[in-house]
């Protein structure tokens, strides 16, 4: 999902003379207020992690103007304006804050060329605008009937998306031993509700393997992907690929029998993040050895079953939700290069995903309207489902790391194909 920066109209900059003494009006009193202070100014308000600092919406933006339109300001004062808490900051020569930017550890390297433009941003008011374009309020009905609207053909589109997931999904139960019921779809996994037939997993590899060979059809059914350039449908899938594991597993996780130490994978094996108070089923399984392999992923197991499971269990998303979380991390912008120095994506590619992305976010604010959802309640759903994706992205790189050792102390094997998608070339964390 794209979203518009909070922070984008223009700053005011004012130069002083370094003896000039700001007014009573302009003293920031960060001792009277509570909240970590912005490292550049020391103002409280708005303020949070930026650019690998704390700081307020201001002095990020400053900074973002600055790295961005390539500026290189010059101190009329040999850079030594003053900078103080009892000073507003903000009211010093751009070189000067600039400087103090970079000295408490703001660095370039955090900007997203993509995500981080610069410019007021212009909201339309044309009936072709999408009313998700600048968040997410639906105050009257006419709103809703507006959106309903403009949104069916988004709306088709993310329906397209959960058929294709949930083929998909019943193919790899089937595959993995759950017995077809004519033609019913799987929408999620049914396992036998207790812990029958679950052994501890003796190598993550294999419980991998379903997954990796039916990710290259569930890629190239999402409209549009085939369009991208080769190198950046490599890359995605790349990165995808272990996000995409941690959801389906996760959703095995959440339909099992709650256990707070037991991960579950669609396999039927499981890993373990402590030995106290198992079930029989799984503990008659635990051997020395089996013991010293799950303590090795002992607390990316918690993680995954704190980060993933549990919020999977207590939000309980439907087909369409899991469809749209997995669409948009698969379809991720990014402008990485390689190390010969070109773009990984091409513009058309950016402009390709973006636009699948935003019809994505409105199929589902349609699929909530028309399923009858409050409109109050449909921005808090909305923010919720999303908020997945930030414990997904955390496991999935984990997963990574934990996985090459593995590969190289040969505790799980990885068949060919398998090991390229997960460890190959074009790919980030």
């Amino acid at each position: 999902m794209t979203f518009s920066d909070p922070m984008d109209p223009s700053i005011p900059i004012f130069q002083h003379h370094e003896e000039e003494e700001a007014g009573p009006s302009t003293t920031i009193k960060a001792e009277e207020e509570d909240g970590p202070c912005c490292l550049v100014c020391g103002r409280v308000a708005n303020t949070g992690h930026h650019y690998g600092v704390t700081a307020c919406l201001g002095c990020k933006t400053f900074f973002r103007r600055v790295v961005l339109q390539k500026n290189s300001p010059k101190c009329k004062y040999k850079n030594h304006c003053r900078l103080e808490k009892s000073v507003n900051a903000k009211r010093l020569c751009r070189s000067c804050r600039y400087q103090k930017c970079l000295e408490v550890g703001m660095t370039e390297d955090a900007l997203h060329p993509c995500r981080d433009v610069i410019g007021r941003r212009v909201r339309n008011n044309s009936s072709d605008s999408s009313p998700i374009s600048s968040p997410p309020s639906i105050p009257t009905p006419l709103s809703i009937c507006k959106l309903m609207n403009l949104s069916e053909g988004d709306h088709k589109l993310l329906q397209t998306i959960t058929d294709m997931d949930t083929d998909i999904r019943t193919r790899t139960a089937h595959i993995l031993g759950e017995p077809a019921n004519g033609n019913e779809q799987i929408h999620f996994y049914s396992p036998t509700p207790d812990y029958t037939n679950v052994i501890v997993n003796h190598g993550i590899g294999p419980s991998l393997k379903v997954d990796i060979l039916l990710l290259r059809e569930w890629v190239d059914r999402i409209p549009g992907f085939r369009e991208l350039s080769e190198r950046f449908q490599q890359h995605l899938m790349h990165r995808f690929c272990l996000r995409y594991t941690v959801i389906e597993h996760g959703l095995f996780t959440a339909q099992m029998p709650y256990h707070k130490n037991v991960w579950f994978l669609s396999d039927r094996t499981c890993l373990v993040s402590e030995f106290e108070n198992l079930p029989q089923e799984i503990k008659k399984h635990l051997t020395p050895k089996v013991i010293n392999e799950q303590q090795l992923l002992a607390s990316f197991t918690e993680m995954l079953i704190h980060e993933v499971a549990d919020p999977l269990r207590r939000l309980k998303p439907d087909s369409v939700e899991v469809a749209t979380v997995k669409t948009l991390m698969l379809l991720k912008p990014t402008c990485l290069r390689e190390i010969d120095g070109d773009y990984l994506s091409t513009e058309t590619d950016i402009k390709s995903v973006n636009d699948v992305r935003n019809r994505v976010i409105n199929g589902l604010y349609s699929h909530y309207i028309k399923n009858g959802m409050d409109p109050e309640q449909l921005p808090i759903r909305v923010s919720e489902i999303l908020n997945l994706t930030g414990g997904v992205e955390q496991c999935a790189a984990r997963a990574l790391e934990e996985m090459h050792p593995t590969r190289v102390f040969n505790l799980s094997s990885f068949d060919p194909y398998s090991s390229n998608v997960i460890f190959g070339y074009y790919r980030d964390v």
